[in-house]
């Protein structure tokens, strides 16, 4: 019996001790995993903060704008231009390959204007956010296609000549941000003054 008692005390020692070292090669092989996941994470953070190059270039007038996009010129409203909506600043004008833009506002919100190449694209606002309603005005000659969430108040407008594509995005602050638009008479305004 006492032998007995002995090897059970010696097989329990034994498990113990192999339980241990399990215990201890798992502690090392999460250690292993969680150092391997701390060195992947920092390489991605150093690859994103690397990230592709910024495209835009900046510029000081619409016209610079425009040579620089190779779009020939581009005109916009002139600052303070009053539209139903308010009147008109610009804050900055930037530039890509074949794509001009001047960004400022109209009244509170946020404007846009780009002028883009047409071969690169028909809608050339970088918005592609699907509206609740769309429809379509005409505004000196052109076919102004204009989307929003509310009726009648214009978010989006885009149209297009023989070589180049426009569009015209605006956007609220705060709570108005996916709501508030142009009413027909502002996009009139806004349309008539760009080229």
């Amino acid at each position: 019996m006492k032998k007995k008692i002995i090897a059970l005390t010696l097989a329990a020692l034994m498990a113990l001790s192999l339980a241990a070292c399990g215990a201890a090669e798992t502690e090392e092989a999460a250690e292993a995993e969680t150092e391997a996941a701390a060195e992947t994470e920092a390489a991605e953070t150093e690859e994103a903060s690397m990230g592709l190059a910024n495209p835009w270039s900046s510029a000081s007038t619409p016209e610079e704008a425009a040579e620089g996009a190779g779009v020939g010129y581009f005109q916009v409203p002139e600052d303070e231009t009053e539209t139903s909506g308010g009147p008109v600043h610009w804050s900055g004008y930037q530039y890509m390959e074949g794509l001009a833009e001047a960004d400022g506002s109209v009244g509170a919100a946020d404007l846009t204007v780009r002028k883009g190449l047409k071969q690169n694209s028909e809608d050339v606002s970088g918005d592609y956010t699907e509206y609740d309603y769309q429809w379509t005005q005409e505004v000196d000659g052109w076919e102004v296609a204009c989307s929003g969430n509310e009726e009648g108040k214009a978010m989006k407008a885009i149209w297009l000549s023989d070589n180049f594509s426009y569009s015209i995005a605006v956007r609220g602050q705060g709570d108005e941000s996916d709501t508030y638009g142009l009413d027909a008479d502002a996009i009139t305004t806004l349309v008539s003054a760009i080229q």
